[in-house]
């Protein structure tokens, strides 16, 4: 009866969820027209042609640094259009070394000027899909019925990023909300697509938002502390000129914190909730304080590592930014000062101190909900009967 049950919600939750994702999506639209935006297609993305190199025609004089190499191509579409073979030219630089020369088999990007066709640069989603199908392919192998759901939620994460939330943005609907709603569905569909509903997902779920939520509050505060802007580099500045109206990128800056630390809150929360749920099935008479020392001695070990992973993964996104003001030879408290920067610390700190909220929130939380649950009868010879999993 519980296989049926458990079965019935996770198909229940899937259909919702597709709903949810496709009527979504229709719904922004159609509400995007009334709004009176209308978005350009950039016309240079007209000229591009997807083609896959079938011989090299002449290669580079290796005396010219400057040289060009000419080859033949046949081109693909995506949309089922006509293919052709064309002739293409890449223009080598000699003052850029890590220019990479085309050759016989490589899918690039050509874009077209009347009949000439010049290189711009190479395709390289069909390697990306390799190494998607490669990663699913382990998640099946390894985990089984759980690295199936695990592909799903995720693929459903994606999809609802992608269709619901930037849309929405798009749109011109509010970010706040449009983040708080979004961040909702992907811990309520992950920890059922993945866990199933059970008490470890219920726990993980509050304990989650409860995260999610003091992390938002953060975020806000900071920003406003800090009095940031928002527009930290170029790309900040372009929305408004690409979406056609004022983009809040105050609201979009605390968009990017909170979903950056939703995952790191979800992973912690589950890491605490899961060993405390087994240590409560292997010791059924657990008391409340026995449960929270545990889990307080679990949390600990998370702490680290988890810290560490924010820390490092921000520092490696921004360290180009930081290389550029280094050669530039600005002070290093200017460097550290720019709001790019600030931004990165405020991403790291704010993804630390959601997860250091987290973990004695879930430890109080499981233990208490835990602690409450009837302990099972004694048998004749006065042993307890453990629950069949």
């Amino acid at each position: 009866m519980k296989k049926v049950m458990n079965a019935f919600v996770y198909l229940a939750v899937l259909a919702l969820s597709i709903l949810f994702i496709w009527y979504g999506n229709q719904y922004i639209h159609q509400n995007n027209s009334n709004l009176g935006l209308i978005y350009d297609r950039e016309e240079e993305l007209d000229t591009f042609v997807f083609a896959k190199i079938t011989s090299i025609d002449q290669t580079a004089d290796a005396d010219d640094p400057d040289g060009k190499i000419l080859f033949s191509a046949k081109t693909f579409d995506f949309e089922g259009g006509p293919e052709e073979v064309v002739q293409g030219t890449q223009v080598l630089n000699g003052n850029n070394k890590n220019m990479v020369s085309v050759s016989k088999g490589d899918c690039v990007i050509l874009m077209s000027y009347g009949s000439e066709y010049l290189f711009q640069d190479y395709f390289r989603m069909d390697k990306v899909a390799i190494l998607g199908a490669v990663i699913i392919g382990v998640l099946l192998l390894l985990g089984g019925a759980k690295g199936f759901n695990t592909v799903v939620s995720l693929a459903l994460t994606c999809l609802s990023i992608f269709f619901i939330f930037i849309p929405a943005i798009k749109a011109g609907y509010n970010i706040y909300m449009a983040t708080g709603i979004i961040c909702v569905y992907i811990i309520l569909v992950t920890l059922i697509i993945v866990y199933g509903l059970d008490k470890k997902s219920i726990i993980t779920a509050f304990s989650c938002a409860a995260g999610v939520a003091f992390s938002c509050a953060l975020s806000l505060f900071i920003s406003h502390w800090m009095k940031m802007t928002g527009y930290f580099n170029d790309n900040t500045y372009m929305l408004n000129t690409l979406f056609g109206v004022p983009v809040d990128m105050k609201a979009i800056m605390f968009s990017m914190i909170t979903i950056g630390a939703l995952g790191a809150i979800m992973d912690v929360s589950m890491s605490v909730t899961s060993p405390l749920c087994e240590f409560k099935d292997a010791n059924r008479g657990a008391s409340a304080a026995a449960l929270m020392k545990y889990g307080f001695s679990i949390g600990r070990d998370f702490m680290g590592t988890m810290t560490n992973t924010l820390i490092l993964a921000y520092m490696g996104s921004s360290l180009i930014v930081v290389l550029i003001y280094a050669a530039s030879n600005y002070p290093l408290l200017s460097i550290l000062n720019k709001e790019e920067i600030v931004f990165e610390f405020l991403q790291s700190l704010i993804g630390c101190l959601g997860i250091l909220f987290t973990i004695p929130l879930t430890t109080m939380i499981a233990s208490m909900l835990l602690s409450s649950e009837p302990e099972p009868p004694r048998r004749q010879d006065g042993y307890r009967q453990r629950n069949s999993r």
